[in-house]
C-alpha cells in the first residue's frame, strides 16, 4: 500500500465493520427496546453508511491533496459507497442465512452516503475555506 493509501484504512476498517454488523445472526443481536422502534434498522443503515461516506471522501481528499477536483472525490466517494451498499444488500439477500437484504435497506445506504459525504464536503470547506470549489 503507498504512503497515501493509508488514508483510506478508516473507510476499510468501517466497510469491515458494516460487514461485520449486517452478517450477525438476528438471534445475536441484544434485544433492547430501541430495536424495536418501528424502521429504526433503516435508520441505522443511514448512519451506518453516512460515516462510510464521509471516511471514504476522506481518504481521497487527504490521498490525493488537491490534485484532482472536490468533484471527482464526491463522485467516486458516492459511487463507492453506493456499491458496497448494494453488495451489502445482495449478500443478505442470497448468501447469509437468516438476514434478507431489501430495496428499503439499499435505500437507506444510498442515502447514508450521499449524506456522509456531502457533511464531509461542508466540514472541509469550513476547514478550509476558498481551498476546495464545486463548479
Amino acid at each position: 500500500m503507498t504512503k497515501n493509501g493509508w488514508y483510506f484504512l478508516p473507510a476499510f476498517v468501517w466497510g469491515l465493520l458494516i460487514y461485520f454488523i449486517i452478517s450477525m445472526p438476528p438471534s445475536s443481536i441484544p434485544d433492547t427496546g430501541l430495536l424495536n422502534i418501528p424502521h429504526i434498522d433503516k435508520a441505522i443503515h443511514f448512519g451506518l453508511f453516512a460515516v462510510f461516506g464521509a471516511l471514504l471522501l476522506f481518504g481521497f481528499t487527504r490521498q490525493h491533496k488537491g490534485k484532482k477536483p472536490l468533484q471527482w472525490h464526491v463522485v467516486a466517494g458516492m459511487i463507492i459507497g453506493i456499491v458496497y451498499g448494494a453488495f451489502t444488500e445482495y449478500l443478505q439477500y442470497c448468501c447469509l442465512e437468516n438476514r434478507s437484504g431489501n430495496i428499503a435497506d439499499f435505500v437507506a445506504n444510498g442515502f447514508g452516503t450521499v449524506f456522509g459525504v456531502l457533511i464531509m464536503v461542508l466540514l472541509l470547506k469550513k476547514h478550509r475555506p476558498g481551498s476546495f470549489t464545486i463548479q
